[in-house]
């Protein structure tokens, strides 16, 4: 089997001046990905790229930050399920801008599906699609036959680790020269320096109490994610009378039945779902461990594990898609079971009773995010892709 390579995508003439690069996304609530697109276009050197951003729906907390930081954005174009005028309203955009490089996020269907149609009746340089999952809980596979039909004209598809690459190319039948392995990255040091006002705030504002242990979560509310594995974990590690308290970040579909779950255990104050939050490195400063206990779909690279990584804080994660490329089970993470909530409570009971492990866990897994998951090493991955590929004026 060929090995997906960065030089894959053959290079086109050097573009004079700035790189105009557009991304369309659906919108960019709280997640890893949506995080991934943030760091990429504000990092992304402003004297060799000019980027805007095209949102079908709301921008999204993720997005709010994107256009606060002075990335041109346009948002609200799709205006209901059924509006006729998408696809004029995209395409003036981008004859506007005229874009070298056009970004899609595919973890959003819409975009994938109305951007190739956009640029059929646009000039929008070349394609590009991101691709953060690997399938879909109804589905394995990524790209479904709506979405084959533009992938003829696509220059690249970036994935997001070697594994990763494989699924596109076992799984999506994606030709291994158009792959792209673009690792996602962090900034460590936004993550493991500790505001301590910040943080005893936080502790005030949740209740949080002194001998409470904490344990977080950061993912959209999707039942991808396996959040009642976490609740029922909470429920098992209450009849040990643990002093366990579970803080959910992030929003989404699931939200009135998790807490409803939550209530039927009988561990709703225990449970606490802290919606879509812009503090999350001062979160994880109140956490003993962070889990994510995700099904055997759609996780890749997970941002959140990067983050508690550099935060010091040992992860519990489920043994699916990237994961285990970032983690060696009991050096600098703990690996279980997809959703295995028996698991779960079992390790996170190993890592509470169990301090001098912990502390090695933590230790290990800052290190590895500062050898392999940098922001630096992603931006540069980002900046060599964006200008091989781009075409000239």
């Amino acid at each position: 089997m060929p090995k997906p390579s960065p030089s894959s995508p053959p290079e086109r003439p050097r573009v004079k001046g700035k790189i105009r690069v557009a991304v369309l996304v659906s919108t960019l609530p709280t997640g890893g990905a949506e995080r991934v697109t943030l760091n990429v276009l504000t990092g992304l050197n402003p004297a060799r790229f000019d980027c805007e951003i095209y949102f079908l729906k709301d921008p999204g907390t993720v997005g709010e930050q994107l256009l606060e930081r002075g990335v041109r954005g346009f948002a609200r174009l799709w205006k209901h399920r059924y509006d006729p005028f998408i696809v004029a309203r995209l395409s003036t955009r981008i004859r506007s801008f005229k874009p070298h490089v056009f970004l899609i996020l595919h973890c959003h269907r819409n975009a994938m599906f109305w951007g190739g149609l956009c640029a059929l009746f646009a000039d929008a340089g070349s394609r590009v699609i991101a691709v953060h999952h690997t399938g879909t809980m109804a589905s394995h596979k990524n790209f479904e036959n709506i979405d084959r039909w533009f992938l003829s004209s696509t220059r690249a598809i970036i994935a997001l680790s070697e594994t990763h690459a494989r699924y596109l190319e076992e799984i999506d039948g994606i030709d291994p020269r158009k792959i792209t392995i673009i690792e996602n990255g962090i900034v460590p040091e936004n993550y493991n320096r500790t505001n301590i006002e910040k943080v005893e705030a936080l502790r005030r504002e949740l209740s949080i109490a002194p001998g409470d242990r904490v344990v977080i979560m950061v993912a959209g509310l999707r039942p991808e994610k396996a959040h009642e594995s976490v609740i029922e974990a909470a429920s098992l590690l209450a009849r040990g009378r643990s002093s366990a308290r579970f803080l959910l970040v992030g929003d989404g579909p699931r939200r009135r039945e998790l807490e409803n779950m939550a209530s039927e255990l009988g561990v709703r104050d225990r449970v606490t779902f802290l919606g879509e939050r812009r503090d999350i490195p001062d979160l994880l400063h109140l956490a003993e461990v962070l889990v994510l206990p995700s099904h055997p779909a759609v996780e890749t690279l997970p941002l959140a594990v990067m983050e508690a990584m550099a935060a010091g804080v040992p992860v519990i994660a489920s043994r699916v898609g990237s994961v285990p490329d970032m983690i060696q089970d009991r050096v600098n993470g703990r690996l279980i079971s997809p959703a295995s909530t028996a698991e779960l409570a079992a390790a996170i009971t190993e890592l509470f009773d169990d301090p001098r492990l912990a502390r090695a866990i933590a230790a290990a897994g800052e290190h590895t995010v500062q050898e392999r998951y940098t922001l630096e090493k992603m931006i540069l991955k980002y900046t060599s892709l964006f200008e091989r590929i781009a075409g000239p004026d």
